[in-house]
């Protein structure tokens, strides 16, 4: 398709001039709702929203948490969650997006090295809350209280607190100064590879993010996200990005309740990661076996709430038949790519410009090139201050004021294509580079298979596949699929190895297979 230039939308320096913004033009707009506990629907304006950040925000600073404090953040997605995220940032403290399907003493160790001696959690995490204080309570960043620990059942009480305070004259918070150069979020990635490491986050980097989004992408409609909040996608693109737009955005707080939400929340948008998109091509056909034949674009419709339009997926790469498999249903899949070293994205196929197979054009405000050896390099205000603790990797990633994102890439006709990752790159003794992307993009192109892993052993090319349990293949029809394949392939990208796996691959939070497994199969 024809490129075009950017939707115009006021320019953010800050998440506290976004909020301030909504305020100004729509007070009461509804800024977020959900379903609460007894069933009802919440909503929350951008008005309570305003309020509700500076009430917390006080009561933080009351309680000696300003200007420097690392807190981090454990929980389910949540109202609660976001307004304590906006709290800490605009106090000038510094929050820690937790991933809380980890192991607790992951957690406590990330803690640790993420100098935060305090913790806001939601009352699933209640019972792990001694093993954090007696890990946490010597470590240097924490002062005479040890750890603190910061109920989310106690919200109630803090945007109480916080309110009389205010009405009292206490204006400490509200008066900060946000600094938009310092770090607000400190993000330790998730990773298929190596020990995560600690990305430093600032208002900038952020508000950039959500500026260079909001020019390649408009939204006309309601936005839900069941991507937990500590992943940066589901969080910036998934929830801030949809504030910014002065549209309602859904707060799925329990993704096992992901259909019953979409159809109260009837959104234009969804973003998702694969996994979730996998997981509705497996509805849509279930629900075709029960009707008996093909589902018609009115049917999935009346599944998805009846205004979807849009598919916005990241967070790990996505075949491109299921673009064309949803767009059968008059639903558009616009993939995209990012990382959370830049805030995270850095392109997305638009509203009316998109390519199947690519990850769409670059943000408008972002600057993408491919160095000589195929690595994806990223430059702008949404590029990370750097690694916490850590100048080597630091220097490592960032050189010469590029990014260096450790993915393989291609420019073509204005759009981004994904080819693999440097640190998964396959070479053989005899001096040949293997993306084993590309490679299981065709084995992942046959119905038969669910996941496939390529990797090598002792130079030899071998690929592991989970199949698609209802397709019921047998071994011969696996080992046919790989012949036809190799008969386009030079010898040495000729895959010379099947094994079929019983049990699908371990995922991390982003739903990336984690390549490390493979050798430990083996």
């Amino acid at each position: 398709m024809k490129s075009y230039g950017p939707y115009i939308l006021p320019q953010i320096g800050s998440l506290r001039e976004m909020t301030d913004l909504r305020v100004k033009d729509n007070p009461d707009g509804i800024a977020f709702f959900y379903t609460g506990n007894d069933g009802s629907i919440v909503t929350k304006t951008y008005r309570q929203f305003s309020d509700d950040v500076n009430a917390v925000g006080t009561y933080l600073y009351a309680h000696n948490f300003r200007e420097g404090s690392h807190i981090a953040l454990l929980g389910v997605n949540s109202y609660e969650w976001l307004v304590t995220f906006f709290a800490i940032a605009n106090g000038g403290n510094v929050a820690l997006p937790m991933d809380a399907r980890q192991p607790m003493e992951n957690i406590i160790k990330l803690c640790a090295n993420g100098d935060c001696a305090a913790l806001a959690y939601s009352e699933e995490f209640a019972a792990a809350i001694p093993a954090f204080r007696s890990n946490l309570s010597d470590i240097p960043a924490a002062d005479a209280r040890g750890f603190v620990d910061l109920p989310f059942t106690s919200f109630d009480e803090w945007v109480s607190e916080g309110a009389k305070m205010i009405d009292a004259g206490d204006t400490s918070f509200i008066d900060h100064k946000i600094n938009v150069d310092d770090m607000c979020a400190l993000v330790f990635t998730s990773g298929t590879t190596g020990i995560p490491k600690g990305v430093m986050l600032s208002q900038k980097n952020i508000a950039a993010n959500i500026n260079q989004a909001c020019k390649n992408f408009v939204l006309e409609g309601n936005g839900l996200s069941p991507l937990p909040m500590h992943h940066m996608f589901g969080l910036i693109v998934g929830h801030l990005m949809v504030f910014n737009y002065n549209k309602p955005c859904y707060i799925v707080r329990n993704i096992r309740n992901l259909m019953k939400d979409i159809q109260i929340a009837k959104p234009e948008c969804l973003f998702v990661v694969p996994m979730i998109i996998e997981t509705f091509a497996k509805q849509f056909k279930v629900m075709a076996k029960r009707t008996g034949g093909q589902l018609t674009p009115e049917q999935v419709q009346a599944m998805t709430g009846g205004n979807l339009r849009f598919i916005i997926c990241g967070g790990a790469p996505l075949s491109a038949m299921y673009v064309k498999m949803f767009r059968q249903f008059g639903l558009e899949i616009l993939n995209g790519y990012g990382i959370t070293e830049c805030s995270p994205v850095l392109a997305v196929n638009r509203n009316e410009d998109m390519c199947d197979g690519s990850v769409g054009p670059v943000l408008f405000g972002c600057e993408v090139r491919i160095s000589d050896e195929g690595e994806i390099l990223a430059k702008g205000d949404n590029v990370m201050l750097g690694y916490y603790r850590n100048p080597e990797a630091t220097a490592e990633a960032l050189q010469d004021g590029w990014f260096h994102t450790g993915d393989l890439g291609k420019i073509e006709d204005h759009y981004l294509f994904i080819t693999g990752r440097t640190k998964n790159l396959i070479i053989t003794s005899s001096g040949e580079n293997i993306s084993p992307e590309e490679l299981e993009e065709k084995v992942l192109a046959d119905p038969a298979v669910a996941e496939a892993i390529v990797y090598d052993v002792d130079d030899v090319l071998a690929v592991q596949i989970y199949p698609e349990k209802e397709a019921g293949a047998p071994a011969e029809y696996f080992q046919a699929l790989l012949d036809r394949i190799n008969k386009g392939e030079p010898v040495y990208r000729q895959l010379k190895k099947l094994v079929l796996r019983d049990e699908p691959f371990i995922r991390n939070s982003t739903g990336k297979i984690i390549r490390t497994q493979i050798k430990g199969d083996m």
